[in-house]
């Protein structure tokens, strides 16, 4: 079931992976810094600050959910581990695809619906109610990226599941 074009489509998803969990590191570090710069700036300055709330929010919103991809990848999320040691030692590979098909039907899920709300954002100018205002298409384009890059992370990982499946099946026939 898997070809050479699908292993090839895996390791470029692990690579893209990989690289957007080390860039929401580096989203969660200058969220750090604009925190810090904010208390700074409006508590020992006494000068007003108006936007960088705002974008810590939407800092943090695109480093969640643009980590979700790796974290898939890396199989780090909280997880039915703990059946593992209630279960046949077989029925493992199956719990691991059943845990990665509805992980992708969620996620596909999501980013259908966000991505909804993001056009409709776009079309309609949404804003935040704040003064500054920013467009509130950017955390929903944030949010959907990362649902859908999720998702196909996840059916990587259904398609090599399944072929691992398939051989040991054919391992057992013989």
């Amino acid at each position: 079931m898997e070809t050479r074009l699908w292993r090839g489509m895996g390791r470029v998803m692990g690579g893209a992976s990989t690289i957007l969990g080390y860039l929401t590191g580096g989203l969660i570090v200058v969220s750090a810094a604009l925190i810090t710069y904010e208390v700074i700036w409006r508590y020992y300055l006494a000068r007003p600050h108006t936007w960088s709330l705002e974008v810590n929010i939407f800092l943090l919103i695109g480093a969640t959910f643009l980590a979700s991809p790796f974290t898939q990848f890396r199989r780090g999320h909280v997880g039915t581990e703990v059946l593992d040691v209630v279960l046949p030692r077989h029925w493992i590979p199956w719990r691991v695809l059943l845990g990665d098909v509805l992980s992708c039907a969620v996620c596909t899920f999501i980013g259908v619906s966000v991505t909804s709300y993001a056009m409709q954002a776009w079309t309609e100018g949404w804003a935040t109610d704040s003064t500054w205002a920013p467009p509130l298409w950017i955390p929903y384009t944030l949010m959907a990226v990362g649902m859908w890059l999720t998702a196909l992370q996840c059916l990587v990982q259904i398609v090599a599941q399944v072929g691992q499946l398939s051989v040991r099946g054919q391992g057992d026939a013989s």
